[in-house]
């Protein structure tokens, strides 16, 4: 154990594979690559995907169980109306988010932070902007507004939500403003007391994104032709 990060040696061919707490993800152009701290990338893989939301949830649950927090799940209409309005709300923040670097840092330098991030998700598939929903929703609500910010508080959820975005050098700036989205998601489950509000909020946001991403994307290459 170093820097408080687990590491598992696994042997891929010829070649020793580092694993650092799901931060490596398999690339066809590349083969493994070190990402960082990667929520932002298993969304282009859907055996990444269904891995991470099943262990994030059942850690959450586990969790949960053990220092006997409650699981606050209340599938009402209130809360579906919550929640969508709550991803209205995320992506009119990240749109205004886009708007400020682009007047304060032209164009160019907006469009290009954009399109590191949304070139990860160029092409993805219908299965994968869905159970990148799920993922967002079963998976990291359950564990970080679930479990963490029911055991060590809002601000503690979302510095740790931060961190399990934190992505390469070409995402860090956007990786900085993902505790704001913590923030945000985790006064949506404190105002409310039920994790439907995020997990809806939080679902409906990365699908949305994904499709924006792609067609950002889209609009970039036509562009350049």
């Amino acid at each position: 154990m170093g820097n408080g990060v687990g590491k598992f040696e696994i042997e891929v061919s010829t070649n020793k594979v580092w694993l650092t707490d799901i931060a490596m993800i398999y690339d066809s152009n590349a083969g493994w690559q070190k990402r960082g701290l990667m929520l932002f990338y298993i969304k282009r893989h859907l055996w990444l995907e269904i891995t991470v939301t099943i262990l994030l949830a059942s850690v959450g649950l586990w969790a949960m169980h053990v220092l006997k927090l409650p699981l606050r799940l209340k599938p009402t209409a209130l809360a579906v109306v919550l929640g969508v309005v709550g991803s209205a709300w995320l992506g009119m923040w990240t749109l205004l988010l886009q708007y400020g670097y682009r007047v304060f840092n032209g164009s160019a330098f907006a469009d290009q932070l954009t399109a590191s991030l949304a070139k990860e998700y160029a092409n993805p598939s219908p299965a994968q902007v869905l159970l990148g929903g799920v993922t967002a929703a079963c998976g990291e609500e359950i564990f970080f507004r679930g479990f963490f910010q029911q055991w060590l508080g809002l601000i503690v959820a979302s510095l740790l939500f931060m961190v399990a975005h934190f992505g390469r050098k070409g995402i860090r700036v956007v990786s900085y403003w993902s505790i704001f989205q913590g923030l945000y998601l985790g006064l949506f489950f404190a105002y409310s007391k039920n994790l439907i509000v995020p997990m809806i909020a939080h679902g409906l946001f990365d699908m949305g994104g994904m499709v924006y991403f792609r067609g950002f994307m889209l609009r970039l290459q036509n562009k350049r032709i």
